[in-house]
This record gives structure tokens, sequence and C-alpha cells, in this order.
């Protein structure tokens, strides 16, 4: 039996969730194309010194996808701290630097890191180029950073975009163009879930692909407290990108009653969460299983 062809896209948290249950069911094959435009924390501090990719979020979900207890992964985890420069910045992203000055391009250096933990599924940055989120808002006001997009939700916004308008890799395009399932979220809808969606080349490779089915997962509970939660609004901003696909919500039963005057498909499924803001993970898996791989 070939196996399943499955892509997600997303950033660190709520996709490294996914791949790691996804990694654990059989015949499946694994992409994760991970949000590079972080600007915060660590990764933010390397952005400013280094012509760069965010390596975060990948890290982040590699880290979630090798063993927990391998001295590689605590490595990877490990964070400087009272360390003059180097305090608050991560092993993991510091060796990314590193593998990254002797590779040609960011997509390989993550293959080595993998190599290095010892994970097959295969994981891609969204570009290979360094850019940046922006954000447009009602009143014509822009918001240049993810960290600063994440900060001004709340102002209603309109518009988003990367600068510079970079382009995916030839990898990227490739699992689109093959993959049998795409899957979007769970996780932050305008920091996770839509930059790789604003690339043209992704979308152009996602429409033309026949045999392509894609699902939306709805968080656990709201992300934002305001207009931006109306599962409506970010649908049609996912068709304002130029997304023709239909897409399929996957829904916690608690939250179905937001999505019952909905036009598009939907699954409806007990996901509670696990306390941590995610999906139960055994809960998850068994969704997973029974409806789509």
């Amino acid at each position: 039996m070939d196996n399943k062809k499955i892509v997600c896209i997303g950033g660190g948290h709520g996709l490294g969730h996914l791949l790691k249950i996804l990694s654990s069911i059989n015949h499946l094959d694994i992409a994760g194309v991970v949000t590079t435009t972080d600007n915060g924390g660590s990764t933010g501090r390397l952005r400013d010194n280094l012509d760069t990719i965010a390596w975060g979020d990948i890290r982040y979900c590699l880290s979630l996808l090798s063993a927990k207890t391998s001295i590689q992964s605590l490595l990877l985890e490990h964070r400087f701290l009272q360390l003059g420069e180097l305090s608050g910045h991560s092993l993991g992203n510091l060796m990314f630097c590193a593998i990254d000055s002797l590779c040609l391009k960011p997509t390989d250096s993550v293959k080595v890191m993998a190599k290095f933990l010892d994970i097959d599924i295969n994981i891609l940055p969204m570009s290979d180029e360094a850019t940046h989120l922006i954000s447009e808002t009602a009143n014509n006001t822009r918001f240049v950073g993810e960290t600063s997009v994440d900060d001004h939700i709340e102002q209603n916004i309109v518009g988003l975009t990367l600068e510079p308008m970079v382009k995916p890799s030839e990898e990227v395009i490739d699992v689109m163009q093959q993959a049998e399932i795409l899957m979007l979220g769970p996780g932050s809808f305008f920091t996770s879930t839509l930059p790789s969606l604003l690339m043209p080349e992704v979308v152009t490779a996602l429409n033309s692909n026949a045999k392509l089915k894609v699902y939306m997962f709805l968080n656990v509970q709201n992300e934002f407290n305001s207009d931006c939660d109306n599962i409506d609004f970010q649908l049609s901003f996912i068709r304002n990108i130029g997304l023709e696909k239909e897409i399929t919500l996957v829904i916690p039963n608690h939250r179905k009653e937001e999505v019952q005057y909905l036009s598009p498909s939907c699954l409806c499924a007990d996901l509670p969460t696990d306390g941590n803001g995610r999906h139960e993970e055994e809960a998850l898996k068994q969704f997973l299983q029974d409806n789509i791989c």
C-alpha cells in the first residue's frame, strides 16, 4: 500500500504538536512547511545580526519530533542563562546558524539537523530567503514584523503581506504538488497559518493539484477575542489570498455552534484541550485515523 502524502502548514507549537501525532500513524508520507517570519526572542536577535531566516519554529518542531530524552534533543533546547551576550539564546538556534554557514541554503541546513536528530519527517522552511510579516489594519496602519503584528491583532487586520516578497523553495512546491491532503493549523491564524500562503507560487501549486483535499483545524479556543475569531472572516481572508480549494473545517464539539451557518463542509469531533491550549493528543490522533488518514 502506498503511503498517503500529507502536508501540514503552520508555525512551531501547533504544527509541531500535529506532526508529532501524525508521526505515530502508519503509512503516511509527511511534510511540514514551517513559517519563518518570527522576529522575537533569540531568533529575532540572530536575525538582527545575520541575513537569516527565523529558526525558532523549525527548531521547536524538530525538538518535538525527536526523542525527548536524547542528548541531541537536550542540546537543541538548551538555553543560555546569565552568560553575557549569549544569555537568552537557544543553542539550537545557534547550531542552525553554524550549519547554515556550511550549506547552500536553509532547506539543506534543516536536512542536516533532521539527520542529526534521526528524524525522517520532511521538515521544510517556507522559503530559503529571509522575510518579514507585514499587516495592514482598517485605519491604514502598517505593522512590521511578526511580533508587532501579534501585538496589534485587535486593530482589525485587513491585509497581510511579506517584505520582501520571497519565493518558496523547489522542495516546498514539490510537496504541494504531490500532496493528497493539506492541513492548515492549528495555531495562530495570522502568524502561523497564513504566511506560507502569502507566496503566490504556493497557492498556484495547491490550486493546480487536482487530487488535493484541504482541512483547516480550528483551535480549541478563540485566539483573539475579536472579529478575527470569526470563521467566515478567516475563510474569506484565505479566499482573498487566492486559494480556491474547498476547505473542510475540523471543529471541536465545544465550538460547533460558531459555524452552524457556514456552507463549507465541516467535521465535528470530541477534541478537548490538553490543558496547554492544544488539542488533546490521543483524541486528535483517533480523529485523524478515523476521518482523514
